[in-house]
């Protein structure tokens, strides 16, 4: 029997904690989870909630805008200088967020505007000097001037009898205007008037007129609390036989309003928060919070704000957020299955968290927000990274499982939960992935989360992009300055062989002018041994070569004479040679031709380096000065005719050895 009783109180706790919260006793206290300025909130006034699209949470306090990712805040001071005026707009704080990840707020008159990709304060971009702002539900952005209300794709003319303009929502293809005398008109996609409704009339449009907030429900309603001196209201109309109903009024002032998935509506108050079923008209009220101390709250809440995740978030006027969840039962045991989106936290380098716009190594490695973080470039020795990925599961965070893919394993997915080998997921739902020791190359990171591994969201899935470079002796650069080096180096060896071809060709060249110079002089020396000894004389003709006559002896005599005596003078040629030989141009060449086997440019370089060659003998003379003495324009042209005719370099030439 005593082993009956605990068992018996155990089912019962289950029990009380499985029913929802908005439908607890009213003067049951609500529990509630605490975050506060010790878990890294800037402030515990908390003046206006928004849920983003991958479920992380805004908080605006008084001094900066706060982003809770599920396991940390990231704060952003408001710069209160920097904003545009909205002179239309008198209400409290008014948060949107639109398609570009731009955070718009309002505030008594003041529009600011916040990049959340970043983290920082813009001057609304794109600004006009217009006279208010609003975002519908479709992330359509609308500007009004005067009566005139636009959006990127359609331009309104409001009635001037509605009065003035206070809230924009969309409601299927068509737009919904409310104004501050309870009027609402309703325009078509193309701009044209569809109808005009009021919810009061005059004395309680003057009560009613300060403030409006719409809340638009998925059964063809919408829900508006109205402020005023007179107090507050809120009113319920029906798109479809366009009747308006009011729910409730205060003396007090109505503070935020929101909506569940089943239809039933949360509206906070300085005495607490309301919970409201719109189909009976029956109103709960919630005036105490227990706190995670034990002690309970009773009044200081400000705010409202429901998640899809289905939890309650209450921003207070000095206890920072309290968070409740029809799920948040101690002895809760039941499987839930709540939508949850795997958030990037943190990229970490080394074991360090990579801090946006902070250089490493010279680069920037992180230029957003982790959230938004899809593509990132790391070195070859940044190759140690880790992943930290979050959900917004703050009911049972154990419960939360993730599956990952990595394009470096060469596998498909892997899923983990707490309980897994390894304890990458640890007990609050955090998943931590290290990755070490990567090789260069591009690699792709898939994650996504859910609270029943039977059931994943293939649409959500988390992706990130990075690439590791290769070192830059590796590098695509590298490997085309390889090749040019190569390039070079074949060329230079192709040319030194070729040049070192040519040398030996000189040399064999040479040396083979040796051979038939002493082979000539063998024949004369022949021939003369045959006139003496008789031999027949006919035959030494036919073998010897002709010699030149007495004119030919004379012409070589003079062109060789006149070269000689013009050897200093660069700019004597063929033109100067061929007009002191009284010939034409034509008639020189082919004499010395048929005489020398030379052209007369080769007839004349000849002349002059065979002087050099007995200047540079004597050895009291510079190279310079004897390519000046023997006429040639420059030391390097000569040094290389002279190469080219003896077959070495004019410092390298000894007069005794080609003379032998």
């Amino acid at each position: 029997m005593s082993m009956r009783v605990p068992l018996i109180i155990i089912c019962l706790l289950a029990l009380l904690a499985a029913i929802p919260t908005g439908l607890r006793a009213a003067d049951e206290p609500v529990s509630c989870y605490t975050l506060n300025r010790q878990n890294g909130l800037s402030d515990d006034c908390v003046l206006q909630l928004l849920q983003l699209s991958d479920g992380r949470m805004i908080a605006v306090t008084p001094r900066a805008i706060d982003v809770y990712d599920g396991l940390h805040f990231t704060t952003l001071s408001i710069d209160t200088v920097q904003f545009v005026p909205v002179p239309a707009y008198n209400g409290a704080t008014h948060l949107f967020s639109d398609a570009d990840d731009y955070l718009w707020m309002k505030q008594w008159g003041r529009l600011y505007c916040f990049d959340l990709r970043t983290m920082s304060q813009l001057l609304a971009p794109g600004w006009s000097g217009d006279d208010d702002f609003f975002i519908d539900e479709r992330g359509d952005t609308w500007l009004l001037k005067g009566r005139q209300l636009r959006s990127p794709a359609t331009s309104l003319l409001l009635p001037a009898e509605a009065g003035m303009l206070q809230d924009v929502v969309a409601v299927g293809s068509d737009t919904y205007t409310f104004f501050d005398t309870g009027t609402l008109v309703a325009f078509s996609p193309q701009g044209q008037q569809l109808f005009l409704s009021t919810a009061y009339g005059p004395d309680d449009a003057e009560r009613y007129k300060w403030t409006s907030l719409v809340a638009v429900g998925s059964d063809a309603h919408l829900y508006q609390v109205r402020t005023g001196p007179g107090g507050s209201v809120l009113l319920d109309f029906d798109c479809k036989s366009r009747q308006w109903r009011q729910l409730l009024t205060s003396e007090r002032f109505m503070h935020t309003l929101t909506l569940t998935p089943s239809g039933k509506l949360y509206l906070t108050t300085a005495d607490g928060y309301l919970y409201i079923d719109p189909a009976t008209a029956q109103v709960e009220t919630f005036s105490e919070l227990r706190l995670p101390d034990g002690s309970v709250l009773s009044t200081g809440i400000n705010t409202v704000c429901l998640d899809r995740e289905g939890g309650i978030w209450l921003g207070t006027y000095g206890n920072g957020l309290l968070y409740t969840s029809p799920f948040a039962g101690l002895f809760d045991t039941r499987p839930i299955n709540i939508e949850v989106h795997p958030i990037l936290a943190a990229v970490y380098l080394h074991g360090q968290p990579l801090q946006v716009g902070t250089c490493y190594d010279g680069r920037c490695l992180l230029s957003t927000m982790p959230p938004y973080a899809d593509n990132l470039r790391f070195s070859h020795h940044q190759n140690s990274l880790a992943f930290q990925f979050t959900t917004m599961n703050y009911v049972r965070p154990r419960s939360t499982c993730y599956r990952y893919r990595f394009s470096g394993d060469g596998q498909g997915w892997h899923m983990l939960t707490a309980d897994s080998i390894g304890h990458l997921v640890d007990d609050k739902g955090v998943f931590y992935l290290p990755l070490v020791g990567l090789s260069p190359g591009n690699y792709t990171l898939e994650v996504m989360a859910s609270t029943n591994p039977q059931q994943w969201n293939e649409a959500d899935v988390r992706r990130i992009s990075f690439t590791i470079e290769h070192p830059w002796w590796l590098s695509p650069v590298a490997f085309l300055l390889y090749m040019l080096l190569l390039a070079v180096a074949v060329v230079s060896a192709f040319w030194l062989y070729r040049r070192h071809l040519q040398r030996r060709n000189r040399e064999a060249m040479l040396l083979l002018r040796i051979q038939n110079l002493v082979e000539q002089v063998n024949k004369y020396e022949n021939a003369e041994a045959i006139v003496v000894l008789g031999p027949s004389t006919e035959a030494s003709s036919e073998e010897a070569e002709p010699e030149p006559t007495p004119q030919e002896k004379e012409f070589m005599a003079r062109a060789t004479q006149l070269v000689e005596q013009h050897l200093s003078v660069p700019q004597y040629g063929v033109e100067q040679l061929a007009a002191d030989l009284c010939m034409e141009r034509t008639g020189l060449y082919k004499k010395l031709t048929a005489l020398m086997q030379q052209s007369p440019v080769a007839f004349i370089r000849s002349i002059r380096l065979h002087r050099a060659a007995s200047l540079i003998a004597q050895g009291n003379v510079s190279i310079a000065e004897v390519a000046e003495r023997t006429g040639f324009s420059s030391a390097s042209y000569f040094s290389k005719c002279f190469q080219k005719e003896f077959g070495c370099k004019p410092s390298e030439y000894d007069g005794r050895q080609h003379d032998e």
